[in-house]
């Protein structure tokens, strides 16, 4: 919004909370609608007029895969066909930028991992379903004109986090700041990304469309 553009959100605050973005209510170039993407009537309200699309939307919990692989297939890839049937029948949507994950690369064997890594064999129906989003969103945009960028995003990390392994460390830390039980042999590495930078990098994607 600091760059001149107007910004609509759409959320079912499932897991998010609205204090997060309270203070952008009422600012005139905010619109924020609670709703949801397996209501295509919702999206159609959200981006009309828009040039650029940001899919953060999906149910983040791997855990999930194990008790409720329906969930995941709903809420990560009908939400996402849903999104990309409307994109296509406005057809003024000039960038989608969607938010995969590491996942995708299953367990992979090279570490750090680049882009064209193969086989892609997720061992998650999570990890499965972020694989089949961005297969249907790189072919809507082939076949419907419009520019794509997926992020393979792996463990972001900021102040809001409510999970992963920082968050429990941090709370084991609150709990008893003289002791840390850590698992495993204390030597495994994992990468992470700070919020800010992630969304820098985002809004970068975002660049280069037509008005």
């Amino acid at each position: 919004m600091g760059r001149g553009f107007n910004v609509r959100v759409i959320d079912n605050l499932s897991s998010g909370s609205i204090r997060n973005i309270e203070r952008w209510l009422g600012y005139p170039r905010f619109t924020f609608l609670r709703g949801d993407l397996l209501r295509p009537e919702d999206i159609a309200k959200v981006i009309k007029d828009c040039k650029v699309v940001y899919h953060l939307a999906a149910n983040p919990e791997v855990r999930t895969s194990y008790t409720s692989p329906d969930t995941h297939f709903q809420e990560n890839v009908l939400a996402t066909y849903n999104l990309l049937e409307v994109v296509r029948k406005t057809g003024k949507i000039n960038t989608l930028v969607f938010t995969s994950s590491s996942t995708v690369y299953g367990e992979a064997v090279k570490i750090p991992t680049s882009e064209d890594y193969a086989p892609l064999e997720p061992i998650s129906v999570y990890g499965a379903t972020k694989l089949a989003c961005e297969a249907l969103i790189t072919s809507y945009a082939h076949m419907y004109g419009f520019r794509a960028v997926i992020y393979r995003l792996a463990n972001v990390i900021g102040p809001r986090s409510q999970r992963g392994v920082i968050h429990d460390l941090v709370q084991k830390l609150k709990g008893n700041p003289k002791e840390l039980e850590v698992l495993g042999n204390g030597e495994q590495r994992k990468s992470y990304l700070y919020v800010d930078d992630c969304v820098r990098a985002l809004l970068l994607g975002g660049q280069g469309f037509r008005r």
